[in-house]
């Protein structure tokens, strides 16, 4: 048992003390982590800004990489890309429509496909003379392009109204 000589001696010896010293150095290191750790999980964004953004109409870049969460680069991206309408008033004054940013989460609506007969299609032969395209042509542009096609009879028919529009631009 250890019996301290001093009232300052803490440790019953050199090795107890280093390690003590290594463990405290360790606990302060871990608590400076975990504070810059909370300053950087404080949300970017203040209650108060939000609630500015949900009343304006148009929005500027930097508000919507804020309701975003992403960077001001990854909205123009966006726009670039047509997946957001923007309209550019001047320079640096890009405005974003708040209904538009909306309909993004909104599901797609798909267009439910017309009931296809017969009448209403072209077979292969027809489509090649008619228009002058190879068979590889008409498989690629079916695949690429969504065009309707009709199965009966071991024969394929292909969407008249989808061929005119495609053939006919």
């Amino acid at each position: 048992m250890f019996e301290a000589q001093k009232r300052t001696t803490r440790f019953c010896s050199q090795r107890c003390a280093s390690l003590n010293y290594k463990l405290r150095k360790r606990q302060e290191l871990k608590k400076e982590v975990e504070q810059e750790t909370k300053q950087k999980l404080k949300p970017k964004v203040k209650a108060f800004d939000l609630a500015t953004i949900k009343e304006k109409e148009f929005l500027t870049v930097t508000e919507v990489s804020k309701l975003f969460g992403c960077s001001k680069k990854t909205v123009y991206r966006m726009i670039e890309a047509n997946e957001i309408n923007a309209i550019n008033l001047y320079e640096r004054l890009t405005r974003i429509r708040r209904k538009d940013i909306e309909q993004l989460f909104e599901p797609a609506k798909k267009e439910t496909p017309k009931e296809l007969t017969p009448e209403l299609c072209y077979q292969m032969d027809e489509i090649i003379k008619q228009y002058g395209v190879s068979r590889n042509t008409i498989y690629n542009y079916v695949g690429k392009y969504n065009i309707q096609t009709l199965k009966q009879n071991g024969i394929t028919y292909y969407s008249k109204s989808d061929i005119d529009n495609l053939f006919n631009l």
